[in-house]
């Protein structure tokens, strides 16, 4: 999962839509974003020998 991109495309969406749906999907997209990144941090201290 690339992050970047996804940031760069979130940014570029809140910038193309004035409307209310519109931004509201680039919230949803951020907020997915977050948590995809909260996801693996998780995995990633699970996945390390205690």
């Amino acid at each position: 999962m690339n992050t970047a991109s996804n940031t760069a495309t979130v940014r570029a969406t809140a910038a193309a839509n004035s409307t209310w749906l519109g931004k509201l999907r680039a919230v949803a997209l951020h907020a997915l974003n977050l948590h995809l990144q909260n996801c693996a941090v998780i995995a990633e201290a699970h996945r390390r020998p205690q």
